[in-house]
């Protein structure tokens, strides 16, 4: 697994991360899966925007995560398979 980054915030059924300075940006791309460090899959990458040397990216969250463990995601890290 590698590492996404870590959660900055949540809006709506969006989570919103800043990338780790160790990713590849070459494994980034829209529809990538994302998953919890208990691989548990939490979304896709919907969007990447703001600079390319610190990048942010939006994740569409999966239906089947509940509300209550969106908001225990705050500053928790996120990786790609």
């Amino acid at each position: 697994m590698k590492r996404l980054g870590s959660v900055l915030h949540t809006i709506d059924n969006l989570l919103i991360i800043r990338a780790d300075k160790t990713l590849d940006m070459g494994l980034l791309s829209p529809n990538s899966m994302v998953f919890t460090k208990k691989m548990q899959n939490i979304g896709k990458i919907k969007e990447i925007f703001g600079p390319i040397s610190s990048p942010y990216i939006s994740i569409r969250i999966s239906k089947n995560v509940s509300s209550p463990e969106l908001m225990g995601m705050k500053n928790e890290r996120l990786y790609l398979k």
